[in-house]
Formats: C-alpha cells, sequence, structure tokens
C-alpha cells in the first residue's frame, strides 16, 4: 500500500523552490560568459514576457491593464526589478552563491520590521528570538569581524536583494487581494515584468555612472550560446516556478508551510553551487547560513499564530 505523503499543492511548492534554486546558477554561467547582471535580467525578463503573452492569448486571459492600476503596476515593476538586478549583481561582484543566498533570506527579518511599522504584526518573543537570529546569521555569512566591519560590494547587493524581496512580497500580497477579481495571477505577473523592464532600463543608465565593472551594467550583443541559457533561465527558473506557486490552493497548503517549503531553495542553491561550481565556504558561514534559515523558519511560525 502506497502512502501519498504530498498533496499536489505541496508538490507544486516544492518544484517551484527546485525552479527557483537554479537562479543564481544561471547568472554564474552567464557571468562567466562575460554577460553583465544588467544584460542577464534585461534579456530574462524580454523571454518571460514573450513566454507569458504567449500562455495568456492562448487562455484567452490577455486584458489591458486598467488607468486607476497603472501607479501600482508601476512601483511593484520597480521593487522587481531592484530585487532581481541586486541578486543577480551580488554575483557580478564575486561573492558564492552559498554566500549570496542565505544572505536573501535574510528577507522574513525585513518583512518582520515592516510588520511592526505598519502595525500589521505584534512584537512577540519569538519573533524578536528570531530576527536577533538572523542578524547573527547574517553576520557570520557575510564573514565580518568587529576588528574591520567593511563590506564589499557584492555582500551588500546581497543585503539588498533580501529587503527588496521583502518589499516585493509585501507589494504581491496587496496586488492579490486588491486584484484578485480583475487579473489573473499570470496576468498580475506580466504586467509586474512589463513595467520592470523600462524601470531596469533607468537604473542601469544611472548605474553607468558609479562603476567601471563590465558584469555590472554593461550591454553587448549575445551569443546564441547565451540566449539559450537565458531562454532556460526565464522559462525554467522565472515562468514555471511563479506559474507553479499560482495553482498553490491555500486550502492545501496554509502560506506558513508554503513559506517553510520554499526554504528548500537557499539548501539546494548551496548544493548546487558545491556541485557545479566546488563553491565552499568556512564551517562558520554555513553555520551562519543555518542561523539565517532557524530564523526564517521561526519567523514564518510566528507569523501564523499571530493570525
Amino acid at each position: 500500500m502506497v502512502v501519498n505523503v504530498l498533496n499536489r499543492s505541496q508538490g507544486y511548492v516544492i518544484l517551484a523552490a527546485f525552479g527557483f534554486s537554479f537562479i543564481l546558477v544561471f547568472s554564474t554561467l552567464l557571468k562567466n560568459t562575460e554577460m553583465s547582471s544588467l544584460e542577464q535580467l534585461l534579456l530574462r525578463l524580454g523571454f518571460s514576457l514573450v513566454i507569458l503573452l504567449f500562455f495568456l492569448i492562448a487562455r484567452r486571459r490577455l486584458h489591458f491593464i486598467s488607468k486607476n492600476d497603472v501607479p501600482f503596476f508601476a512601483i511593484f515593476g520597480l521593487v522587481y526589478a531592484l530585487f532581481a538586478f541586486s541578486g543577480l549583481s551580488s554575483i557580478a561582484f564575486g561573492t558564492s552563491i552559498p554566500v549570496s543566498i542565505a544572505l536573501v533570506y535574510t528577507q522574513p527579518i525585513y518583512t518582520a520590521v515592516m510588520a511592526w511599522l505598519t502595525r500589521e504584526e505584534k512584537v512577540t518573543a519569538i519573533t524578536l528570538i528570531a530576527v536577533l537570529l538572523g542578524v547573527l546569521g547574517a553576520f557570520l555569512v557575510a564573514g565580518l569581524n568587529t576588528a574591520n566591519l567593511q563590506l564589499e560590494l557584492g555582500i551588500v547587493f546581497a543585503l539588498l536583494t533580501g529587503f527588496f524581496y521583502a518589499v516585493y512580497l509585501w507589494l504581491k500580497r496587496r496586488a492579490t487581494i486588491r486584484m484578485h477579481n480583475s487579473y489573473t495571477p499570470y496576468q498580475i505577473l506580466f504586467n509586474t515584468f512589463l513595467f520592470a523592464a523600462p524601470s531596469l532600463i533607468v537604473v542601469g543608465l544611472l548605474l553607468q555612472n558609479f562603476s567601471t565593472n563590465p558584469l555590472f551594467v554593461r550591454l553587448s550583443t549575445p551569443t546564441l550560446f547565451q540566449l539559450g541559457l537565458i531562454f532556460f533561465f526565464a522559462a525554467f527558473s522565472t515562468v514555471l516556478p511563479y506559474g507553479l506557486l499560482n495553482y498553490v490552493k491555500t486550502e492545501d497548503v496554509p502560506p506558513t508551510t508554503e513559506g517553510l517549503l520554499l526554504l528548500g531553495d537557499p539548501i539546494l542553491h548551496t548544493l548546487w553551487a558545491i556541485l557545479f561550481f566546488y563553491q565552499f565556504v568556512s564551517f562558520i558561514q554555513y553555520v551562519g547560513g543555518g542561523l539565517i534559515l532557524l530564523s526564517a523558519a521561526l519567523t514564518l511560525k510566528s507569523a501564523s499564530k499571530t493570525k
């Protein structure tokens, strides 16, 4: 007799985490071909928009954006662009995948602080402990010491990714609540990417004045090999995982359980980094990564108890 351990929605979340876990792998491969993080994201957004457009047309779900919703999607797109660009830029400036992905998952710390500031949640002992563990974990992962607190740019971008990730999720929840009757989840994603692309171009033009790193904001003519990598990047690690999450039923997988299952992403990211790129970090940094994951899990558990 076979026992079904997972329901279909839980399977979707696990597969989504699997797809997300290759984001920095693709970015590292493209970095090794000398493609900048700006060009990576621009082409990734372009391919994702084409894939989503064909899907929406085939399903007859493509709708124009309401004039009243343009300001929201403009902000939403900008935040997504900053979130995704910061993550890829941490790799461009030499941060290893295990360190970068661990710092990205400081996101629950920022989420908790935002919840306190907006008075959406109360401060609990568990949440406070989770934040302290997360801060300590980030301190260890970044390789900081009390004698030298200098931060490398790659570390700064990874920390910024965690912050923008928290803001993105905050806006995403509001989009789901506010617009679920007006747009399908795929349409919301399409609209977000549609505004993210021009936002990214503006950000890239501004940043060209502050860095000469060719792997940061340089634009060049991509090769067929690079275009192939970008296409799989967009299809497998962008449209597919986001699409799978759209099919998750809250009655089958509560938000807290979904968040905990998605913590498989940083674990798999670290595994791929070791297997594909031989990127090992120190024992202390692994301990720091573990503290960050523990912090995220405690934050999610605390949030579920306050609802």
